[in-house]
C-alpha cells in the first residue's frame, strides 16, 4: 500500500473553493492575520459602511479564520483594503473571535512593518510613514528603519476623548467599582486594579481577565455607550 504522503501529496483542492491567503505576523506575543488575497469585494464608502457589510454578509469568513481549528480563542485578524480617503496609503478591517473591531493597537504595528518590508507602501529610510484607514478614522503609523527593515512602530490614533470620569458600577462578586470611560479608537472602562484588589503582573493574568469581563458586563447593563456621531463606534470594548 502507497504511503499516505505519496497519496495526498499530489491532492489539490476543487478550483470552485474559496481560496484566502494569509500571512501571520504577532506583536510581542499578540497575533495578527492578514488577509491579503480571495476575500470577497465588499461595497460601502467609508470602512465602518464595509465593516457593516462584513458583520451581515461574511460573518462566515470570519468564524473560519479566526476560530478553531485555523485560529483560537486570542487569534486576531486584519484585511488589507483599499483606502476610503485621499490621503492613507491603506485601508484595514481588523477582526477577532467575537466579532469585527474598530481599531486595534498592536494591529497597526504588525500590519504598518508588513506592507512595508513587502513593498506594498514604499519604504524610506530613516524613518517611514504609514496612513491607514480604519473603522474608527485615520491612523498615522511612523516605522524607525535600518538596513531595510522596519525594527519599531508608533503611531498617532484618531483623536481620544473622556465621556465620563469617577463614575461607580454594581459589579457581581466585587461591589461598587469605579471606573473612567473613555474613547481611544473604541470604548474602554478604565479602572485602577489595586481597587479590584489586583496588581498588573504575569501571575495575575486569569484574574485580570475575569475581573475585567465581569466589569465590562456590568457597565453595558449601566449605561450608554455613545459615540458622538458614529453609531457603529457605540459600545464598549473592554477594560
Amino acid at each position: 500500500m502507497n504511503s499516505p504522503s505519496s497519496m495526498m501529496k499530489n491532492w489539490t483542492a476543487p478550483k470552485d473553493w474559496l481560496k484566502i491567503t494569509t500571512i501571520d505576523l504577532h506583536t510581542g506575543g499578540e497575533p495578527l492575520r492578514v488577509i491579503i488575497d480571495g476575500w470577497p469585494a465588499m461595497p460601502g464608502r467609508t470602512i465602518l459602511e464595509k465593516r457593516r457589510f462584513a458583520k451581515d454578509r461574511l460573518d462566515h469568513l470570519r468564524t473560519a479564520l479566526m476560530w478553531e481549528p485555523r485560529g483560537h480563542a486570542d487569534m486576531y485578524g486584519c484585511l488589507i483594503i483599499p483606502p476610503v480617503t485621499p490621503e492613507a496609503d491603506i485601508g484595514v478591517l481588523f477582526m477577532h473571535n467575537e466579532g469585527f473591531s474598530t481599531m486595534c493597537g498592536h494591529g497597526i504595528i504588525a500590519v504598518t512593518k508588513l506592507v512595508l518590508e513587502t513593498g506594498y507602501v514604499p519604504l524610506v529610510s530613516p524613518e517611514s510613514t504609514v496612513k491607514i484607514d480604519t473603522p474608527a478614522g485615520l491612523v498615522t503609523a511612523y516605522a524607525r528603519v535600518s538596513d531595510g527593515q522596519v525594527t519599531g512602530v508608533y503611531f498617532h490614533n484618531v483623536p481620544s476623548f473622556v465621556v465620563a470620569l469617577d463614575e461607580w458600577v454594581e459589579v457581581p462578586g466585587l461591589g461598587r467599582v469605579r471606573y473612567d470611560l473613555a474613547f481611544g479608537g473604541a470604548f474602554y472602562a478604565y479602572v485602577q486594579a489595586e481597587t479590584v484588589g489586583l496588581t498588573c503582573t504575569p501571575e495575575n493574568f486569569q484574574a485580570l481577565i475575569e475581573k475585567g469581563r465581569a466589569i465590562k458586563q456590568a457597565v453595558m447593563a449601566h449605561r450608554s455607550i455613545p459615540h458622538p456621531f458614529e453609531k457603529d463606534l457605540s459600545f464598549l470594548y473592554g477594560t
